[in-house]
């Protein structure tokens, strides 16, 4: 995650909106506290797991009456001046043409070196202030690890690194296992300490 010092800072969120919308398709940027940061490209194993988090959780939300939908590819504003774009999020499907949400449920994010620190600190700091959200999950794409954060924990962090784990959300009638988060990629982690 590079910060960029060219734009006026600090920057609200109808800003990066607008700017946001002049950028090409295909660029992350995020909003933290007014400083405008361009995240680097994700790794094709990165990609992978969203991908298959994506696809093992449409066909439940779909089937539990559709009033929830998982998706990637929009901002969450945190507040007047941050805006973030989880790797993948659930909502409730509603505003099809807004490019930034306030109403995220579930959110997802992915590691890499340049979003570590990020994702684990100040991200998790932010997502559990918003009222909606019941779940913060950060994914690990290097072993079979994911830690999830929830509301009803009280955001203690709980991690789960077995395949057969499962992870439900709340009100939602979806549920994951970390089979399904890793599937056809398992082989391509490292391999647990014995």
């Amino acid at each position: 995650m590079a910060k960029l010092a060219a734009f006026p800072e600090p920057m609200n969120v109808a800003q990066f909106s607008a700017f946001y919308g002049t950028r090409p398709d295909g660029e992350k940027w995020e909003l933290l506290d007014g400083e405008l940061f361009l995240n680097a490209s994700p790794v094709s194993l990165h990609q992978w797991i969203v991908d298959n988090i994506t696809r093992n959780l449409y066909a439940p939300l779909r089937s539990a009456g559709g009033s929830h939908v998982v998706m990637s590819g929009i901002g969450v504003q945190i507040s007047d001046v941050s805006s973030v774009e989880p790797d993948a999020m659930i909502r409730p499907r509603s505003h099809p043409r807004a490019n930034i949400c306030t109403d995220v449920v579930v959110a997802f994010e992915v590691l890499s070196s340049s979003t570590l620190r990020n994702d684990l600190h100040w991200k998790r700091a932010a997502y559990t202030k918003l009222s909606t959200l019941t779940h913060y999950l950060v994914v690990s794409p290097e072993r079979i690890e994911v830690r999830v954060f929830s509301r009803s924990a009280n955001w203690a962090e709980q991690t789960l690194s077995s395949l057969e784990d499962r992870l439900s959300f709340d009100s939602l009638a979806a549920t994951l296992t970390l089979a399904q988060i890793y599937e056809d990629i398992t082989d391509m982690l490292e391999k647990p300490k014995s």
